[in-house]
């Protein structure tokens, strides 16, 4: 992230606003410190739960950079998938969206659990998630150094299976599994602007957004795939700074040839 400095990192399709790298590295690093204040340690997991947005990643990488655990939840899910999970993974802090936040709080409330609750936006009974990242010094943010691992097979995110088969399972990511899965050359995302819909609850989600990284990609965001949406932004954006759009889904590209004749 630092490498690629003022370069976009982020852009939300909904406002046109922009994140560059350089911001988004400042979040996570303020992200990680507040981790560190509240006393979160290697091995411990750290909860996130909302759909794709400007900070969504932002506590995943700040759970990297302190040596936890990053464990995404579905947005969708209801109070008895909330309860399993909570005790399949036992959270210390989760960060969600609005929209599941009420459900969390009731799934805390009828378990024996007692995780912080840091909500992206706002909710009467969470932490708000601006206000975690305006309480540290300059110096506390230069001189911020993550903490290094000792062991790369050492468990970096757990994942969930789908589900089809009963409750949602654990599924254990390695760091190396996330290292190996970033580097692979068959998604080229170099100096490109892509877009996917995969939310961080999907495992595609969280290598796009690591490989985007890794590559230096600038990314589009959008809350929920919609075809007529998905053919307007790639024809707004293909062009984005002199590169053509990329996208991980073969499926989006030949919805454009099938769809723009009727957008014309």
């Amino acid at each position: 992230m630092k490498s690629n400095g003022d370069k976009i990192a982020h852009l939300d399709a909904c406002t046109e606003k922009v994140v560059t790298y350089t911001k988004l590295q400042d979040k996570v690093v303020k992200c990680a410190l507040w981790l560190q204040k509240q006393e979160i340690k290697p091995g411990d997991v750290v909860t996130v739960c909302t759909h794709n947005h400007f900070d969504s990643i932002v506590p995943c990488l700040a759970a990297i950079y302190v040596n936890a655990i990053f464990n995404p939840w579905y947005e969708g899910m209801d109070l008895q998938t909330a309860l399993h999970v909570m005790q399949l993974t036992t959270p210390k802090v989760i960060f969600c969206s609005e929209k599941p936040a009420n459900i969390i709080l009731r799934a805390i409330k009828e378990s024996n659990f007692n995780p912080i609750v840091v909500v992206f936006g706002d909710h009467p009974d969470a932490i708000t998630f601006s206000n975690i990242l305006n309480n540290h010094s300059n110096a506390e943010v230069t001189n911020f150094r993550y903490v290094e691992i000792d062991n790369i097979k050492q468990t970096a995110c757990i994942i969930h299976s789908s589900g089809t088969t009963g409750m949602p399972k654990g599924v254990e990511m390695s760091n190396y599994c996330l290292i190996i899965a970033s580097v692979d050359t068959n998604v080229n995302l170099n100096n490109a602007v892509s877009i996917w819909f995969s939310s961080l609850y999907w495992f595609s989600g969280i290598i796009m957004n690591l490989k985007s990284i890794v590559q230096g990609a600038t990314v589009i965001l959008y809350p929920e795939f919609d075809e007529e949406m998905t053919c307007k932004l790639i024809e707004k954006y293909k062009w984005m700074m002199g590169v053509k759009i990329a996208t991980h889904n073969k499926v989006i590209m030949e919805l454009r040839e099938k769809l723009m004749p009727f957008f014309n």
